[in-house]
């Protein structure tokens, strides 16, 4: 896979300038929000964490490899649709995403003197690369798991612990919030690294019609609310209900005639706001032990309470379904019939037909005293490795992974900025500011992961769905459940470290 280093592209030398503009106090440290017994605590601003020019980061050293090949088994494009599977670009072609993916492998290959190719599988659960584990074959040196398949694979005992390669995993270019949720008990099961747009891709955001919150709400500026931190869930309902409007003046409200507030699937926009008030399904005790965060949880309980009365008694909302998956709601945005839409960052990036402008906001917080926004990431992939990783391929793996990483940080990453904002979007620096706002403020929950058959869509269809208050009698039904499946996980990796 060796090919003639190609410079990089003058639009990409400065597409890292997209992250130049301060996004205010609010841009958050990536970490995750406390939801033990109250509200996420009000902090200092952390570190900005997004993609810098080359020379301002401390660049990993570079090493001779000797022609070293490092392998990723990916995803097939048409196994995980729902999200940016691309690592690798064959070749040039103009386009700034590719040629960026493309220039940066030729650097990593050039600087280090060595190869990086791509296997491909259609398994998202890793069962290829557990078969060749199981057989003993080295078929790579990383795989994409889907994240909700990380804690089997795991348990079947094949992955090798990041723990073994010598990489700081607090650098940037590694997602500390995806570092910090994938760590079970000491064991670094997984991680997310920048060379995959997976988890950038499918991390949640909000899409708004610009051109009719200009007729709604003259004047009205979202990006400074968002920098002024008082984006909050008050303030998008607030504003959903301007966007309400009976087209067809039948004195009803429904979804193929008439203009909405808000549009999505019920598991997205629910999703996208309980994550943005720093609430989890399942958390870890001060010890690290998982548990099922919601009982007894005073701040999580209000929150969903809260959630569920702003769409009682109103037409701000509606997921143009009953089911919880939801279908209905993307053509309603995309005919110019709703104000906002709870959306992937990716399904942002594929607006490219719609007639009117849009912009992106990070989900909202619950109120002005939340120290950061949150921006949930779910149905990505993590980076695994397998236990056939071993002697001299541990350095191998260390030293190329960690540059592949940092030079998709301050390459691909900006570029990947750069094909969003091709859309309909503005492509200014308010734009690339709100993205910047959604990427730094990662949060993950096993309960949308993982385990979340048993929570978040058990949550979704009995509560969020029929907009219920039920939530302390479907904890108590579903409570048990929950906790033996902990169990079982924690006794596994306990098992692991004998």
């Amino acid at each position: 896979m060796k090919r003639q280093f190609c410079l990089i592209l003058a639009v990409l030398l400065t597409a890292g300038c997209l992250f130049s503009c301060a996004a205010g106090d609010e841009t958050g440290d990536g970490g995750a929000a406390p939801v033990g017994g109250g509200s996420p605590e009000a902090s200092a601003p952390s570190p900005e964490t997004a993609p810098e020019p080359e020379d301002s980061l401390p660049a990993p050293p570079v090493e001779d490899m000797k022609g070293a090949v490092l392998t990723i088994m990916n995803m097939m494009p048409a196994s995980f649709d729902w999200a940016n599977t691309q690592i690798f670009a064959p070749e040039l072609n103009g386009e700034v995403l590719n040629d960026a993916l493309f220039s940066r492998e030729q650097k990593v290959e050039e600087l280090y003197n060595c190869s990086v190719e791509e296997r491909e599988t259609a398994n998202p659960a890793g069962g290829d690369m557990v078969t060749a584990v199981n057989a003993g074959d080295p078929v790579c040196d990383t795989c994409m798991v889907f994240d909700a398949s990380v804690s089997g694979v795991l348990t079947q005992g094949v992955l090798l612990p990041w723990n073994d390669l010598d990489v700081d995993l607090a650098m940037p270019w590694w997602d500390g919030a995806a570092t910090e949720q994938y760590n079970f008990y000491g064991i670094q099961a997984a991680v997310s690294g920048a060379f995959s747009l997976y988890n950038y891709s499918t991390r949640h955001c909000y899409v708004f019609n610009s051109d009719m919150l200009e007729n709604a709400a003259t004047g009205t500026d979202l990006y400074s609310e968002v920098r002024e931190g008082v984006w909050t869930v008050d303030r998008l309902y607030g504003l959903g209900a301007l966007g309400v409007m009976d087209l067809n003046g039948d004195g009803s409200m429904d979804k193929d005639n008439d203009q909405w507030g808000i549009v999505s699937s019920v598991t997205r926009h629910y999703s996208a706001m309980l994550a943005g008030a720093g609430v989890k399904y399942i958390d870890r005790d001060e010890d690290g032990t998982l548990h099922f965060a919601i009982p007894g949880n005073e701040y999580a309980l209000n929150v969903i309470s809260k959630l569920v009365g702003l769409n009682v008694g109103n037409d701000i909302y509606t997921s143009g379904t009953n089911d919880i998956g939801g279908g209905a709601e993307s053509p309603i945005f995309y005919n110019n019939r709703a104000l906002f839409i709870a959306a992937y960052v990716g399904e942002a990036a594929r607006m490219r037909d719609i007639e009117f402008g849009i912009g992106i906001l990070p989900p909202p917080k619950l109120d002005e005293s939340q120290a950061q926004y949150y921006s949930l990431v779910e149905g990505g992939a993590q980076s695994v490795l397998p236990k056939t990783l071993y002697g001299d391929d541990l350095h191998k793996a260390a030293v190329l992974l960690d540059a592949f990483a940092y030079f998709s940080y301050i390459e691909s990453v900006p570029a990947y900025i750069e094909q969003v904002l091709m859309t309909k979007v503005a492509r200014n620096e308010d734009s690339s500011d709100m993205l910047r706002i959604v990427f730094d403020s990662s949060f993950y929950d096993l309960g949308t992961g993982i385990w979340s058959s048993d929570t978040k869509n058990q949550f979704t269809a009995n509560i969020f769905l029929p907009k219920s208050d039920n939530t302390a009698s479907l904890c108590a039904k579903i409570g048990k459940v929950i906790g033996k499946q902990l169990d079982r996980f924690t006794k596994s990796v306990m098992e692991m470290k004998e």
